[in-house]
């Protein structure tokens, strides 16, 4: 029976938007009668005990699906961490299958595509894995994952994502390749000139209220003299 390992790389652990998509991932291939199991890398790299264990579950696993959030363009420390842990507990992993679904707060997904996947595609090839594509979300944050929602939760907000994830179950159950596809969770309706404005307040009164409450002087100029 095939078996698809899911690893959620995001540091919220369970309470992320990493994991309700790959959960809602997850739910569908079991559904279609592959074997599925699931580690949160933030518990797994607790002490090495844990780490061999999720070692051992990628060397049986014939899927590897990886969802994490985007951290300045790049990985969070605890997906790099596995990867090295993975590269070096053996170089070359045969056949098995790899698909990273990465999201991140920033409502285009370019900022996923232009570094993030070219990194995991030197990873891929660096360990032996197989290529079977990649899906970057752009604006994750509107699936409201840090507060525990699920996808089948939200509605039209989430129907995007939730045809993007059919698309890949699909491919995984037929041993075919997914596209590299880039979507925006965001509805279109919030990319109106309007909208753009309306959000652009809205973010920038939010971050000076959290700079004030933490002590930050919101407009200082130290290098301005």
């Amino acid at each position: 029976m095939t078996r698809a390992l899911l690893l959620v790389g995001s540091p919220r652990g369970k309470k992320s938007t990493s994991s309700s998509v790959g959960s809602y991932l997850l739910n569908i291939l079991d559904e279609r009668g592959l074997e599925t199991d699931i580690l949160w890398i933030n518990r797994q790299l607790a002490d090495d005990e844990k780490l061999f264990q999720m070692l051992d579950a990628v060397d049986r696993a014939d899927i590897i699906i990886l969802t994490a959030p985007l951290y300045d363009d790049c990985q969070p420390y605890i997906v790099t961490r596995t990867m090295e842990a993975i590269a070096a507990h053996r170089k070359n992993l045969g056949n098995k299958r790899f698909i990273p679904i990465i999201n991140c707060g920033f409502q285009e997904p370019e900022h996923i595509t232009s570094v993030a996947i070219a990194i995991y595609h030197k990873f891929t090839s660096t360990v032996g894995f197989k290529w079977a594509g990649s899906l970057a979300i752009g604006g994750g944050e509107m699936l409201q994952g840090a507060s525990g929602k699920k996808l089948n939760e939200l509605g039209k907000m989430a129907g995007k994502v939730k045809k993007a994830l059919e698309r890949i179950a699909d491919a995984l159950v037929a041993d075919n390749s997914f596209p590299d596809e880039s979507i925006r969770a965001v509805p279109d309706f919030f990319y109106k000139p309007f909208m753009k404005k309306v959000i652009t307040w809205i973010n920038n009164h939010s971050w000076k209220s959290r700079a004030k409450r933490n002590g930050g002087v919101v407009y200082a100029r130290p290098y301005s003299q």
